[in-house]
C-alpha cells in the first residue's frame, strides 16, 4: 500500500484524502442515496365541509295528552322524526348539527289538547252553597205593608181630636227625673202644641210645634226643638211648595199628605184610635210619616200589642199597648200606652236609641 511509506504525519491527510475521492465516485455512479433526514407530517384525512344553518333548539316533546273531549275531533297523529344525518367528522360530538329539513313539520292543532273553554278564559266560579241558592232564588220578603215602605206615603186616616187640656207627667231621661208638660189648644181650624220639660227646676226640653187642622187630623207647618245647652233647630213644613225644610242641615224632605213631626204624633195617635178604635187590635198598625227638626225622616210603623193594665202610681189603667221597632241600629224604638178612658191620649210614653237616650213620660194628671 502507498500509505506504508508515508511518514505517520501524512497518513491522515492521505486517508482523508481517500475518503473524499471514494464519496465523489460514489455520487456519481448513484449507488449511494444521501438526503438530509425531514420529519414527516402527521398523516392526513379527508374532511368533509358543508356550509350548515346556525343550529335550532329541539322542540321539547309534549307531555301526553289527555283524551280529547267526544265533540272535538281526533287528533292527526304526529309522525316520529326521521333518524338525522350522521354528523360530519370536523364537528364535536357535544354539539349536534340539526338539519332544518330532518325536523318533523309542526302539528296543525295545539301542543296542548286542552278544550275550548278552558283556554284563556277565567277559571269557573264555585258553586253556591244550598242556603246561598235558596236565598237567591227566593224574592225578599214583601214588607207587611206598603206603606211601611221608606219614602212611601202615609196612608190617611179618619181622625177625632181631643178637647184643649193639659197633660202633666213625670220626665224621665236616663238617670235624670223631673216634669214634662204637654199643652194641646186646638182653635179655629189650628193647633197649638208644647211640651216643656225641667229637671230640679232647670229647663232641660222645650218642644213647639204648631199648624192647621182637617179632616185627617194635623197638618204641621212648624216644629221647634230645643234641648239644654244647645241651640233651637227648626223644621218648616211647606205645603205649597211640596217639601219640608231644616235650620241646620241643607238637604230638604218632600212634603207628603198626612205627615207628622216628633211631637204632633202622639196626638195624632190618639185622634186615629179615637175615631177607628178597630186599629188597636192585637195585630193591626197605624202608620205615620215623622220628622225631625234635625233632618231625620222616617216611617213609624205602630203595632198595637193589644190591651194591657198598666200600674202608675198606685192606679191601675187599663191600656192598648203599642211598638214601634227600629228599622236599624241608632234608629228611634218608641213604645206607647193609649189610654181609651182619656181620648186615647198616651199615659205613658218611652222612645229612644238607647238607655242613655231613652225619654219617658209617666202621666201624672190631665188637667182641661
Amino acid at each position: 500500500m502507498l500509505s506504508a511509506g508515508l511518514e505517520p504525519r501524512h497518513r491522515g491527510a492521505f486517508a482523508a484524502l481517500a475518503s473524499l475521492t471514494l464519496a465523489a465516485h460514489l455520487l456519481l455512479l448513484g449507488g449511494v442515496e444521501f438526503a438530509v433526514p425531514v420529519a414527516e407530517p402527521p398523516p392526513t384525512s379527508a374532511v368533509l365541509v358543508r356550509t350548515l344553518p346556525a343550529p335550532q333548539l329541539a322542540r321539547a316533546e309534549p307531555p301526553p295528552a289527555a283524551p280529547a273531549a267526544a265533540a272535538q275531533p281526533a287528533r292527526q297523529p304526529v309522525p316520529p322524526p326521521r333518524p338525522r344525518r350522521e354528523a360530519a367528522a370536523a364537528v364535536p360530538a357535544a354539539q349536534p348539527v340539526v338539519d332544518p329539513a330532518d325536523l318533523p313539520a309542526p302539528p296543525s292543532e295545539p301542543v296542548l289538547d286542552v278544550p275550548p273553554l278552558v283556554q284563556g278564559a277565567p277559571p269557573p266560579e264555585p258553586a253556591a252553597s244550598a242556603p246561598m241558592q235558596a236565598e237567591a232564588a227566593s224574592p225578599a220578603p214583601a214588607a207587611s205593608a206598603a206603606s211601611d215602605a221608606e219614602g212611601a206615603p202615609p196612608p190617611l186616616y179618619a181622625t177625632q181630636l181631643p178637647p184643649p187640656l193639659t197633660l202633666r207627667y213625670e220626665l224621665r231621661r236616663g238617670r235624670l227625673s223631673g216634669s214634662g208638660d204637654l199643652h194641646w189648644r186646638p182653635e179655629a181650624g189650628r193647633y197649638g202644641l208644647r211640651l216643656e220639660g225641667s229637671v230640679m227646676g232647670l229647663n232641660v226640653l222645650t218642644q213647639d210645634s204648631s199648624g192647621a187642622l182637617d179632616a185627617h187630623g194635623l197638618v204641621p207647618e212648624r216644629f221647634t226643638d230645643q234641648r239644654a245647652r244647645r241651640p233651637m233647630v227648626a223644621a218648616n213644613f211647606e205645603r205649597e211648595a211640596g217639601r219640608i225644610r231644616f235650620s241646620g242641615p241643607s238637604h230638604e224632605v218632600p212634603w207628603q199628605p198626612g205627615v207628622q213631626d216628633r211631637l204632633s204624633w202622639m196626638v195624632q195617635l190618639a185622634a186615629v184610635a179615637q175615631a177607628e178604635p178597630q186599629r188597636l187590635a192585637a195585630g193591626e198598625r197605624i202608620v205615620l210619616q215623622v220628622v225631625g227638626a234635625r233632618g231625620d225622616a222616617s216611617t213609624w210603623a205602630f203595632r198595637s200589642l193589644g190591651p194591657e193594665t198598666l200600674t202608675l202610681f198606685a192606679e191601675p189603667i187599663e191600656t192598648v199597648r203599642l211598638l214601634r221597632e227600629p228599622r236599624h241600629p241608632y234608629d228611634t224604638r218608641v213604645e206607647v200606652w193609649l189610654d181609651p178612658a182619656r181620648h186615647h191620649l198616651p199615659v205613658r210614653a218611652a222612645m229612644g236609641s238607647g238607655d242613655e237616650d231613652r225619654l219617658e213620660l209617666r202621666l201624672r194628671e190631665l188637667v182641661p
